[in-house]
């Protein structure tokens, strides 16, 4: 967590900006999100979203894999996989408490909320397509900095009140996806029902 912290110290996007940081999380796995980012078009868009607000970085990670645990010979067992994470990732997940890279991409957004702990936010983001990586990135910006610019400026100083504001944000935007979602399914079966 000491690096997560030292970033957060050092660099942020103004002198005034409040402090919030944002990173995305990858694997190479992750070909449209790593597309996306490395894509200095699609960055500088990004960049302009986040606006001076916040600062928003990227950290490819190691990617794990699905295994099947190992049956002593002359034994019967339950194949069922299980999650190897690198060692590599350790200090990386531990400083986000994330248990894992099978989540990944996801965009985490933290606040320091003294000198020595986080609190985060974590927005999984879709990889599907080029497209839809950037558009999940996109409304996962805007969203966050939408929600830093509805915060009073005499607010922006108190991590805990700016992490509020961006989980309400957060949850509304989630909630509205799930709606989406749900109407969709329903036009889908209202569309198969014969009367």
């Amino acid at each position: 967590m000491a690096w997560a912290l030292d970033l957060a110290r050092l660099r942020q996007a103004a002198p005034d900006s409040p402090p919030l940081f944002g990173v995305v999380l990858y694997t190479d796995a992750h070909a449209n999100i790593k597309k996306v980012l490395r894509d200095q078009d699609y960055w500088e868009a990004l960049n302009e979203m986040s606006g001076q607000q916040w600062a928003v970085f990227a950290v490819r990670a190691h990617p794990g894999r699905w295994d099947l645990p190992k049956v002593p010979p002359g034994s019967f067992g339950l194949f069922h996989p299980v999650w190897k994470e690198p060692a590599a990732n350790h200090e990386l997940l531990a400083a986000f408490e994330i248990d894992d890279t099978s989540i990944l991409p996801t965009l985490v957004v933290f606040a320091l909320e003294n000198a020595e702990s986080l609190r985060r936010i974590v927005i999984k983001l879709d990889d599907s397509t080029p497209e839809a990586a950037f558009e999940s990135l996109r409304k996962s910006v805007q969203t966050v900095a939408a929600a830093l610019q509805a915060v009073a400026p005499q607010g922006r100083t108190a991590p805990g009140l700016l992490l509020a504001a961006v989980e309400n944000a957060v949850q509304r935007y989630r909630n509205k996806e799930r709606l989406k979602s749900a109407y969709a399914v329903l036009k889908e079966l209202r569309d198969w029902l014969p009367f």
